[in-house]
């Protein structure tokens, strides 16, 4: 923000002196020094990843992530809408190694109907649901055929 605004006061004092002079100024902006109106936010959606359940064949889920890694909803497969999550803590597994917890709680009709529990390691990513009602867990690994694209995670759901 600081570059643009500095840019924005050094374009308008080069006007200002070209009009003085009478001479025609041509300002060049660099693209990169500029802010996007497109660039996304904290809490919108940047991207999802895939996850398919580890001893349920059939048991996959989409959940979309903002620009921090923040997980925000999830789909299971068959479903047709999603579930908000709400932040809970995150927490550091390894120190010294880029593994991190992040868990969420699921929420449903305001009462809290499960948790997740999200864990980045390297270029895999796990998560586990467990169950409010009866404490059954469900754990998923990333699946990297659906999710991995050229630039990276993919930008449109799962399914």
């Amino acid at each position: 923000m600081k570059t643009l605004s500095l840019t924005i006061t050094v374009s308008c004092l080069l006007f200002i002196l070209s009009c003085k002079n009478k001479t025609t100024t041509t300002i060049t902006v660099d693209s990169s020094a500029t802010e996007s109106s497109t660039t996304k936010k904290a809490g919108e959606i940047d991207h999802y990843i895939c996850f398919r359940e580890d001893g349920i064949k059939d048991l996959e889920m989409s959940v979309s992530f903002d620009i921090y890694d923040n997980a925000l909803k999830v789909k299971y497969k068959g479903q047709s809408s999603s579930t908000m999550l709400h932040y809970v803590d995150e927490v550091i597994i390894t120190p010294g190694e880029p593994a991190t917890k992040t868990v969420y709680t699921e929420m449903l009709d305001g009462q809290e109907n499960g948790r997740y529990e999200f864990t980045h390691y390297g270029n895999w990513n796990y998560a586990k649901y467990i169950r409010k009602s009866d404490g059954e867990e469900f754990n998923f690994s990333i699946d990297h055929d659906q999710t991995a694209t050229d630039s990276g995670y993919r930008i449109t759901p799962c399914y």
